[in-house]
């Protein structure tokens, strides 16, 4: 057996790697902390350990080459918010002193092999998971001996079978009725045919709203508009980058001089291989696979293609994509139709280091200047520019106009452990997309209510349902017009203006227009119509209906009974899940949270 697990100690390290990893993230990591940096997080005061930290983000980052900025930012963040849940679940299981037996260690060996290993050959018989083999290799004392599975054992006896045994006990509180579960399977499986009466939002003008109604709204409901989250707003200024004119004319004279290179005998392949952009065909000497007709490249490029003779080479192209040198590889005629195969070479067209190095200069200018004591409003239109002030952002996100910039929340919410910086502009930050200057502008900690930053919302909210009134009004009074309907057809599926009528099969947990999918209101409104009777307004998110009943149809007593069976068994299992889910995010949404990670990754 020993020799057994020398000849595939790879399978097995591969096997438990996954196990040791999710133990060291189920650790409590409070007393891992070896020096005395500040924590890359805490929770409730306790101390996350940065060299797990640390340790898992490269682990995870190798698996994940070639990421953004901005999908690693959101990584560290993503995998902060883990420890944090991880930390409050091993907090949980010691308070509640949930130990594993022996016993429930074997039988979880058993019924829930670790990941991977149905997939190894010494476990396969004719390419088939034997779990004869898997048994005798779990009854071998040997096997206990290998390291990796004494890491194993112990996420076992720790972290995996406690895990378990917490989601059972806090899954254990959720009790399904009969009753509850006989109303929802009524309410999927009795149907209704019926014609459905909408008004159709455009056609509606919005409402001008008043400042004392936004003011009263907010004055009535502050809780409302709770702030969640540390919000803030800059100033800044953003040049695109975009290629120059001269930065475009110096790509044309390359695409120039590598034409006359290939002419003069150079191999187009290896100058496609060494030199074109496009990552699909450069590996493959510039070839676009097989003959090609017409309309599957873009016009610049298809025109020139097919203009050519077999094995001439193009002046450079230019298209969307930047600058092409193609070559001709022959052409034939396939269904009366000419078809040619062709290589080419790619050029993009993308500003220079010299183009982004004078934007910003601008900017570092504007910078300094505003260091010395001038306002940054008056520095940029100094320059001819003028600074806009962004929306809201909360703590990773963005600015809709630009998208991602790095460095924007490093700089909008500064870490109090970071050395002040004296500067009142943020460092020039540069993305592919933009070159950018911040100053800060606002800034609303969490907890707090804020009528400007409400303002939009309510003033959005009134302006919606004045409008849905509107609507429902309108079908009110013009109810005269459709109330002979009975079937449709093509006269009066749009009998009058501003409405649509239109037939539905639903139950109380379908879509209807208008009303939406599985809502109170539509609950109300297929609970409260008679058959055969326009009813209603019922009013939505952001229109009206009224509804005629055409037919009900309710499932049988033997029909009803056998879904209700099934529902009481997948109820309480989802129910359970939710439960567990939703304890969980409560925890961490009480927890006192601290996020140290600007102090050690600059985005």
């Amino acid at each position: 057996m020993l020799t057994w697990i020398s000849e595939n100690a790879k399978w097995v390290i591969y096997i438990f790697i996954i196990g040791i990893v999710a133990g060291l993230l189920f650790m409590d990591t409070s007393g891992l902390q070896t020096d005395n940096r500040p924590p890359v997080g805490t929770v409730n005061g306790e101390k996350l350990s940065n060299d797990l930290f640390d340790s898992r983000l490269r682990q995870i980052q190798s698996q994940q080459a070639g990421q953004s900025k901005e999908q690693a930012a959101q990584l560290r963040e993503e995998l902060l918010r883990s420890f944090v849940q991880q930390h409050l679940i091993q907090k949980l299981i010691a308070e509640a002193k949930i130990k594993a037996s022996v016993y429930e260690m074997n039988r979880d060996l058993r019924t829930d092999p670790p990941q991977g290993i149905d997939r190894e050959p010494i476990f396969q018989t004719d390419s088939v998971f034997d779990f004869a083999k898997y048994e005798s290799w779990l009854n071998d004392p040997a096997t206990y001996d290998i390291p990796f599975m004494k890491e194993y054992e112990n996420m076992l006896k720790t972290i995996k079978i406690p895990d378990k045994q917490l989601r059972v006990f806090i899954g254990a509180g959720f009790h399904p009725s009969t009753l509850e579960a006989k109303h929802k399977v009524l309410a999927r499986e009795t149907k209704f045919e019926l014609l459905n009466a909408l008004g159709n939002a455009n056609d509606f003008e919005d409402v001008s709203i008043s400042q004392s109604s936004i003011d009263s709204v907010f004055k009535a409901e502050p809780d409302s508009f709770f702030i969640a989250d540390d919000l803030a707003r800059v100033n800044y200024i953003a040049f695109p980058v975009e290629a120059s004119t001269k930065d475009i004319d110096d790509i044309y004279e390359y695409a120039k001089t590598l034409v006359a290179q290939i002419k003069e005998g150079v191999d187009f392949a290896e100058i496609a291989r060494s030199a074109s952009e496009d990552p699909g065909s450069a590996a493959l000497g510039g070839e676009l696979g097989e003959h090609t007709p017409h309309g599957r490249w873009v016009a610049e490029f298809d025109s020139a293609a097919f203009a050519l003779d077999s094995g001439e080479i193009s002046s450079p192209v230019r298209t969307q994509f930047g600058f092409h040198i193609i070559q001709s590889l022959g052409k034939r005629v396939e269904n009366e139709e000419e078809q040619v195969k062709a290589r080419h070479i790619l050029l993009g067209i993308t500003a220079t280091l010299e183009t982004t190095d004078s934007l910003m200069a601008i900017l570092n200018e504007i910078k300094a200047e505003v260091d010395d004591g001038k306002k940054f409003e008056e520095a940029a239109k100094a320059k001819g520019l003028e600074p806009k002030l962004s929306t809201w952002f909360k703590r990773g996100g963005e600015i809709p106009e630009l998208g991602y910039i790095p460095g924007l929340s490093y700089y909008a919410f500064p870490n109090p452990l970071r050395p002040k910086d004296a500067s009142k502009l943020s460092d020039v930050s540069q993305d592919s997309n933009w070159v950018v200057i911040f100053e800060k502008a606002d800034y609303l900690p969490a907890g707090s209510r804020n009528l400007d930053y409400a303002r939009p919302r309510i003033e959005q909210d009134l302006k919606r349902s004045a409008k849905v009134k509107a609507i429902a009004d309108y079908l009110k009074a013009n109810l005269d017009k459709f109330a002979e309907i009975a079937v449709l057809d093509s006269a009066s599926k749009h009998s009058i203006e501003k409405v649509i009528i239109d037939s539905a099969s639903i139950s109380f947990e379908g879509f209807l227009p208008g009303l939406g999918y599985a809502n109170t209101e539509l609950y109300k409104a297929l609970a409260t119509a008679k058959e055969g009777v326009w009813s209603g307004p019922y009013t939505g998110g952001q229109s009206a209906v009224m509804i005629k009943v055409l037919s009900k149809s309710v499932p049988s007593e033997e029909a009803l009974s056998t879904a209700l069976r099934d529902e009481l068994s997948t109820f309480w299992q989802f129910g359970s899940f939710s439960a567990y889910g939703d304890y969980i995010r409560n925890l961490e949404a009480g927890a006192k949270v601290v996020n140290n990670l600007d102090l050690y990754y600059r985005e």
